[in-house]
């Protein structure tokens, strides 16, 4: 199991460095359009939705791995996100990034002290779907490095 966890470990540090070049990049186009559907982001907001996702997630891994389930089989997703759009809406990138330097910081720490087995406790992510704790981590790189891409993709980046 220890290199499962390194392996995870691996995943959360390849996605961060990922998305940090890609936001190292952006210079002074945080008000681009990044999606046009849905909650329609731009650069800046995607980011301040990164920051609050990791932190989210996060605690919900670390909840999960404890036997907990902090996610409520009514959750909306959308409603959430729309929420916290508002809610962070004065938000630097500079604080959204700091932020999400200090959640890193503390998952990677938790996650090198963590059980093997807490590793496989399940509990419900945001979608509603069901997942182990490393799925779950997992899940988190993915998410950050495809949100990471979709901002690349619009401002031409390459990272």
């Amino acid at each position: 199991m220890a290199s499962d966890k390194a392996h995870l470990r691996q995943k959360l540090l390849d996605s961060r460095a990922f998305l940090d070049s890609v936001l190292d990049q952006v210079g002074d186009r945080w008000d681009v359009q990044v999606y046009s559907d849905g909650a329609a982001w731009n650069v800046l907001q995607l980011v301040r939705h990164l920051a609050d996702s990791d932190r989210g997630q996060s605690k919900t891994a670390m909840a999960i791995a404890r036997g907990e389930d902090p996610i409520p089989p009514d959750f909306d997703l959308e409603r959430y996100n729309q929420r916290m759009t508002e809610k962070h809406a004065a938000m630097t990138a500079e604080q959204a990034r700091e932020q999400m330097r200090g959640t890193r910081e503390a998952l990677l720490a938790w996650l090198d002290g963590v059980e093997d087995s807490a590793l496989q406790r399940q509990g419900r992510h945001a979608s509603l779907q069901v997942f182990s704790v490393a799925q779950y981590l997992k899940i988190m790189a993915l998410h950050e490095r495809t949100h990471a891409q979709d901002i690349a993709r619009v401002l031409s980046i390459h990272a």
